[in-house]
């Protein structure tokens, strides 16, 4: 009996290697995976980092003609009362804008501005960048590069009841 046991163990050894070597494969692929996309993840968030720095600095421009000729805007959908919104000069804010996220880089490659839009009191941007991936798959499969998209935006406001 142990004759024929051993008979069948050898002639199964061949399919369990193959056996290995294709999970051991699909494994790896899958680590080259997560790689990537743990990759693309931190460079969406750098170029997140990067978008608000420069909606920040644009929503700081402040239309002084509209502010002091008391053209404010006052927005009650807040929880704690009325607040009032600082008019911004659209112009500037897209200079500022721009200038900002011409002089940033996404691990050194150009940010573009995709789209920009400015109303009153609010500015949205959106921007992108293309990176080269990290890990590049074997047999030419997928794309060397990836495109990340960020949209930011942000308000201007003046806490609680103007007096």
């Amino acid at each position: 009996m142990s004759a024929r046991t051993s008979r069948v163990g050898k002639g199964d050894a061949g399919s369990l290697v193959i056996l290995v070597l294709a999970l051991f494969f699909l494994l790896l692929m899958g680590s080259l995976a997560v790689v990537d996309i743990s990759d693309n993840f931190l460079a969406k968030r750098q170029l997140v980092e990067i978008g608000e720095v420069a909606i920040t600095r644009a929503a700081h421009q402040i239309s002084l003609s509209r502010y002091y000729s008391g053209n404010i805007l006052m927005d009650t959908s807040g929880g704690d009362g009325a607040q009032f919104r600082i008019p911004l000069d659209c112009q500037s804010a897209y200079r500022s804008f721009s200038d900002e996220i011409s002089a940033s880089s996404l691990r050194a490659n150009p940010i573009t501005i995709i789209s920009w839009s400015c109303n009153d009191d609010e500015v949205i941007g959106t921007i992108t960048a293309e990176i080269p991936i990290l890990l590049n798959l074997p047999l030419g499969i997928g794309s060397p590069t990836t495109v990340i998209t960020s949209t930011v935006g942000a308000t201007s406001i003046i806490g609680g009841a103007r007096g």
